[in-house]
């Protein structure tokens, strides 16, 4: 199986870094190819909702790096992000990419991907669980709208930094496990 990764965190050595290491590892070691894709380090222009990809099959209007994510993604047969939770919310960067699967959105759009099953793996500083309540709410709409099987999200709170990995390595052992179920 084919999965794409996109995260969204700045922090290279942070916990949302070791949890996507983690997944890689589980899904490699289950024999699956995984491609990731950094968004918070890569050049990736908000939607502008232009309508241009609609008019043009799919076609950006912004030519960035979106177009090393588009042909990985419309290979893939599952999609993973993985981001930390800021104000309620997965963050900028990796809202920005996603954004941009609007071009995915319309029925011809949608016949260009193969994938079959989103998964979200979240991580807040904040311990109370109800910081995931608009985040999961936001991957069912847009696994409803992009006709995609909801995978499975692993949300682990309480981690403000990769440090707190050490006290929970639960969330470690369950990101591996994800990783090798699907």
């Amino acid at each position: 199986m084919k999965i794409i990764m996109m995260t969204g965190s700045a922090h290279k050595n942070g916990t949302s870094a070791y949890l996507a290491e983690h997944f890689m590892r589980g899904a490699k070691e289950a024999g699956h190819e995984v491609s990731r894709f950094d968004t918070a380090f890569m050049d990736i222009h908000p939607c502008i909702g232009c309508d241009h990809c609609r008019r043009k099959d799919g076609v950006c209007v912004y030519q960035d790096d979106m177009n090393q994510i588009n042909p990985v993604l419309k290979e893939a047969d599952a999609v993973v992000f993985v981001s930390p939770i800021y104000y309620y919310d997965i963050n900028a960067q990796l809202k920005t990419a996603i954004d941009r699967f609007y071009q995915f959105s319309f029925p011809k759009g949608r016949e260009t991907l193969h994938i079959k099953d989103l998964y979200l793996i979240a991580a807040s500083a904040n311990p109370d669980s109800a910081m995931f309540n608009d985040v999961v709410h936001a991957y069912e709409q847009l696994c409803e709208l992009l006709h995609f099987d909801k995978g499975g999200t692993l949300l682990c709170p309480g981690l403000a930094g990769a440090d707190d990995l050490e006290n929970h390595q639960e969330f470690l052992e369950k990101a591996v496990k994800m990783g090798m179920a699907i």
